[in-house]
């Protein structure tokens, strides 16, 4: 939280120091509001670049715990918890029905549910999804 505030700080600061050059016509052109833009434009790409990288070095991916889910039936899991129904499901993975059933059951019994909604709360728990 403290880095965002400093970061649109230094750009609030950035906009009105270049606010304050363009009134005072330091660079001595004629129309400063050409270098202002080109001047602007450039800071924002560079902070934008900056900031990019920076939040892009932080959220690394999220490796996916160890599961006793096979690929296929994560894929599963990560369907049902967009509430897809098993002919939607699938439809996405290209396979029949009934295959997606069998995975359903699989999924059931490895994480010891119940019922569908209760596969993808225990999911989301154990951030599988």
């Amino acid at each position: 939280m403290r880095q965002t505030i400093l970061i649109f700080g230094g750009l609030a600061a950035a906009i009105f120091i270049l606010f304050e050059l363009n009134k005072l016509s330091v660079w001595g052109f004629t129309n400063t509001s050409e270098v202002f833009i080109i001047v602007s434009g450039v800071l924002f790409i560079l902070i934008g670049i900056l900031i990019s990288r920076f939040s892009i070095q932080r959220t690394k991916p999220r490796l996916r715990k160890k599961s006793n889910l096979s690929k296929q039936e994560h894929k599963v899991l990560i369907l049902m918890t967009d509430g897809l129904s098993n002919n939607e499901i699938a439809d996405r993975l290209f396979i029949s029905e009934s295959t997606v059933k069998t995975h359903v059951s699989h999924i059931l019994s490895k994480l010891k549910a119940k019922r569908r909604t209760e596969a993808v709360k225990i999911g989301r728990d154990l951030d599988l999804v």
